[in-house]
């Protein structure tokens, strides 16, 4: 009989298996491999403080009347902090916002700069802090509980040392520190929180960026603002860009749409970064309308017993 020698046929199919396994083995290697990078490099992927000018401070405008100190976080590490009076003091509304920027650069950037100059213009003043590892405050661990605990630290210093009456402190938080803010405004008392370029949580974010991957089971760095948005019942608005790449638009609007009223969203145009700019009319316009409420409603409200 003609033909192949039985031993060569039966190698055959082992020789297709293996040209099927080894390809598969590749891809499968090649998505743990995947996994085990971003879970190793999770925090380098949220926390860019030597971006955007990284550590290097840029010394304040004269015209901005900073203040700058150190403020001594819970944990023993001093963050560097200014604090902007309002431009005209004859036309001070008496409200001060607490700024959280976002994940890469310091406060002295110029444009964050500008951004509180047209703010003490408005009639408010302004503190804005560097998280630890960020501009020149001290070295420490990054991670979410340490943001918060950064936070917190600023706030009770404007409370205890300032003198700052709590209702008269507005939140404001952009990108990664709208998530900052938020956590922060659910645990202190406050006039009103403002979140611009704001998410829902950083698992959603992930997944919507790298949606092959199991972003939500990797995920130890959580900021799950939509979880704590509910229990927020201080006045709040949403600014964000409909061009927004960063953080696209559909998550600042399922944050707006979880949130408890009083609540307003503003449509910008401008992207992540550059909406106060871009569109400044609507940008200062919103948020000059709604400080002029809260100023409105304190005055109306009737005051204390003796």
């Amino acid at each position: 009989m003609s033909g192949a020698p039985e031993g060569v046929r039966s190698s055959e199919p082992r020789t297709r298996r293996w040209l099927l396994l080894v390809p598969l083995g590749v891809a499968v290697g090649g998505y743990l491999a995947g996994m085990a990078y971003m879970k190793l490099n999770e925090r380098s992927f949220l926390y860019h403080p030597h971006e955007q000018g990284g550590r290097e401070m840029v010394a304040p405008a004269g015209d901005l009347h900073v203040t700058a100190t150190r403020v001594r976080s819970v944990d023993s590490l001093e963050l560097s902090t200014w604090m902007i009076p309002p431009a005209d003091s004859a036309t001070a509304l008496g409200y001060w916002v607490l700024a959280h920027h976002g994940n890469a650069g310091n406060i002295s950037l110029m444009r964050r700069q500008e951004w509180s100059r047209a703010l003490v213009a408005l009639g408010v003043g302004v503190v804005v802090f560097d998280y630890r590892g960020y501009g020149t405050s001290d070295d420490g661990p990054l991670d979410e509980g340490a943001l918060y605990r950064d936070a917190e630290s600023v706030y009770e210093w404007m409370v205890r040392v300032q003198g700052i009456d709590p209702q008269h402190i507005i939140i404001y938080g952009h990108s990664l520190g709208s998530a900052v803010a938020t956590h922060l405004a659910a645990q202190v008392e406050a006039a009103g929180l403002i979140l611009e370029g704001a998410f829902t949580s950083i698992p959603d974010v992930g997944a919507s960026r790298y949606p092959w991957l199991p972003i939500r089971l990797l995920s130890t760095e959580r900021f799950a603002s939509l979880a704590r948005i509910d229990s927020i019942a201080m006045p709040k608005l949403f600014l964000h860009a409909s061009d927004d790449s960063a953080t696209p638009f559909e998550f600042g609007k399922r944050l707006y749409d979880a949130a408890p009223p009083p609540k307003e969203l503003v449509v910008l145009t401008g992207g992540h970064h550059q909406a106060f700019v871009v569109d400044s009319a609507t940008y200062y316009g919103a948020i000059g309308m709604f400080l002029r409420r809260i100023a409105s409603v304190d005055m109306e409200s009737p005051a204390p017993p003796d």
